[in-house]
């Protein structure tokens, strides 16, 4: 009995973060205007809120212990007072609190490296679905007219998810989680992918959060903390050049792959939304309220920008729309509580779990750079981000055993 109640956990959780992970788009196409994903939603979401209820004192101890998250979750919630789109926000305030209360709940009740094997299994079934889609277009999609978007609604989504599957697999399968075939299928097909939707934003956070678990790799034992200060020092200096030479940088960069020096049009939105953004400063717009309730200040920001879009494509941004300054300060110190420690924990410590943890972190940090991914509801990027949070607080406080971390953990004992 305790091995079936197992199974059916494991496979309700793969569900879980297959929906999560843009699956919910394959059932019901489009989710905004969908009763059917709003009634699965739900469905999660209640059950998620008994669950907490019957182990609200485990969920308590860590929502208080790292209680960032649900400060964010409180703040939509009570945004529904000022919001510009009072209907909307309310809707979706509830939907990120679930959302939050989901992560809090999973971080509690399952150990680190299962939920990794758990995310591939999921992440594999919506790659696959994906790679099957392109089939038989293939030379289309790998073209250069062709940007394959497969079963979302735009290419960058798919590039987001791609980009994050690879470095799922590239990093289970350094630290031996899973098996070669597993690992090496699974990296393929996210790369084939990541590929034909031609996601620059994914593919550079992606080189980026894998060169942190290769440098930590290379270092070999514990780093100290001179090497620590020389490290931040000489990052403070290159960061000074480069500060002082940005703009030929950008340009030279952007150039090598192919990109404008506007990042394809965002500069100029940005700059309309930090417009709007100081006209309503300190509490913002309302959760998601911006984009359908202020019709003369949106118009003002597509002109600015050029073109129409849907979202900040910058994670502040969207949150200063949101939820203003009070709500940018709470995410960022909330963020960077989370990467310092997660730093701290694998560049000063022999935690290999840390090392995975921090590269997750630091992808879903650097594609938020360019794309909507903070504080958003039903969205894998969010859960995740609050699970490798709330996971290194636990390692931190000797909660989590890292015996079975990685198969080679205990050579390096």
């Amino acid at each position: 009995m305790s091995s079936l109640n197992s199974i059916v956990r494991n496979a309700a959780i793969i569900g879980i973060l297959f929906l999560l992970s843009g699956g919910i788009i394959l059932i019901v196409g489009d989710v905004e205007s969908s009763m059917i994903a709003k009634a699965i939603w739900g469905t999660i979401y209640v059950f998620t809120c008994l669950l907490v209820f019957m182990s609200s004192s485990s969920v308590l101890s860590l929502v208080q212990r790292n209680s960032g998250f649900m400060i964010l979750a409180l703040l939509c919630l009570a945004s529904a007072t000022w919001s510009s789109d009072r209907s909307t926000t309310v809707s979706h305030s509830i939907a990120f609190f679930g959302s939050t209360m989901l992560g809090y709940l999973i971080a509690t009740k399952i150990e680190p490296i299962k939920l990794l094997r758990l995310m591939a299994i999921a992440l594999s079934i919506l790659l696959a679905i994906n790679v099957v889609m392109m089939l038989p277009n293939l030379s289309g999609y790998l073209g250069p007219s062709m940007r394959y978007s497969g079963s979302f609604p735009h290419a960058n989504m798919l590039g987001r998810i791609s980009g994050l599957a690879v470095l799922m697999f590239l990093l289970l399968l350094s630290t031996r989680v899973i098996s070669l075939t597993w690992g090496c299928a699974g990296a393929g097909m996210g790369g084939l992918l990541l590929i034909a939707c031609e996601s620059m934003t994914s593919i550079v956070a992606l080189c980026v959060a894998f060169g942190v678990f290769l440098i930590r790799r290379v270092l070999g034992g514990p780093v100290g903390v001179g090497c620590v200060a020389v490290a931040i020092w000489f990052l403070f200096c290159s960061g000074g050049l480069i500060w002082v030479n940005w703009s030929a940088i950008i340009d030279f960069s952007l150039g090598l792959m192919g990109r404008s020096s506007n990042l394809t049009g965002r500069t100029g939105l940005w700059e309309g939304i930090w417009d709007v953004v100081l006209q309503n400063p300190i509490l913002g717009y309302g959760y998601s309220a911006f984009w359908g309730g202020e019709k003369y200040l949106v118009r003002s920001v597509f002109v600015d920008a050029g073109w129409h879009a849907k979202s900040a494509h910058n994670g502040l941004l969207g949150i200063a729309l949101d939820l203003g300054f009070v709500g940018v300060l709470t995410f960022v110190f909330t963020a960077g509580r989370s990467f310092l420690n997660g730093f701290k924990l694998a560049f000063m410590s022999r935690s290999r779990l840390s090392i995975l943890l921090l590269s997750i972190l630091s992808y879903l940090l650097i594609l938020g750079l360019a794309e909507s991914n903070y504080v958003v509801r039903n969205s894998i990027y969010w859960v995740l981000f609050l699970i490798c949070s709330v996971y290194l607080l636990r390692i931190k406080d000797g909660e989590v055993s890292e015996g079975s971390a990685t198969g080679d953990e205990e050579k390096d004992a």
